[in-house]
């Protein structure tokens, strides 16, 4: 059905599909977008494999098990995907930063905030910082846990921890701080509204179908060149 009758208003040329490989059998896209759940992403993107589409995922919540997963798939079938876990400009500068700035500062500690809803804790931008944070050495912490998991869950060597509440809307928020002996760095990237990802999601849609076959692309910076 076409998705503007089904909103009550006039055809807008855009149909719909109960079945998503007969919707892209039907359609043929050049390339499929995906912001679904977690839940099922998985079982999306073992159609999308099947049907050699290339791919810009913006679902969080995958494991590492997963991800490898992904990127067999993506080697042996020759794809072109972009599996970006965040497709903001400010968070992105703020993992290039990260990559430059790590090295030099021993300490690090991430923190996300998200509506009490979120789907998943950490959120998939989260894990994705602390593994841009990780493969340095990392600073002596003496204190103990009295409660288990209460200095963070650790991703990548680096402490994460997620915080729940009823934000409104679409509210995010990922809080970085690095620091070294008499200095510390905090930065915190706030997001209000899904709009702010829209730049990046096209940036991906036009980049993705140019890369060479097998290549899968974790970050905005690798699209940019």
């Amino acid at each position: 059905m076409d998705l503007g009758t089904m909103a009550g208003l006039t055809p807008v040329g855009v149909l719909s599909s109960g079945d998503l490989a007969e919707g892209l059998k039907e359609s043929r896209p050049n390339v499929v977008v995906d912001f679904t759940s977690s839940n099922i992403l998985m079982k999306n993107l073992l159609v999308y494999a099947d049907e050699g589409v290339d791919a810009v995922i913006g679902t969080t919540g995958l494991s590492d098990e997963d991800m490898e997963r992904v990127v067999s798939m993506v080697v042996e079938k020759g794809l072109r995907w972009a599996v970006i876990s965040n497709y903001g400009l400010g968070i992105n500068l703020v993992m290039d930063f990260i990559g430059k700035a790590r090295k030099h500062y021993p300490y690090v500690a991430i923190t996300d905030r998200h509506h009490a809803g979120m789907a998943n804790a950490p959120s998939g931008t989260a894990a994705t910082l602390a593994k841009a944070a990780g493969g340095y050495p990392a600073g002596e912490i003496k204190s103990s846990e009295t409660f288990p998991g209460v200095l963070g869950a650790k991703i990548s060597g680096i402490p994460v921890t997620s915080q729940r509440l009823p934000y409104p809307g679409p509210y995010s928020e990922h809080e970085i701080t690095l620091a070294r002996q008499d200095e510390i760095i905090r930065v915190t990237v706030q997001d209000f509204s899904s709009d702010i990802y829209m730049d990046g999601v096209f940036l991906a849609i036009e980049k993705v179908g140019g890369l060479p076959g097998g290549t899968l692309v974790r970050t905005l910076s690798e699209l940019e060149g």
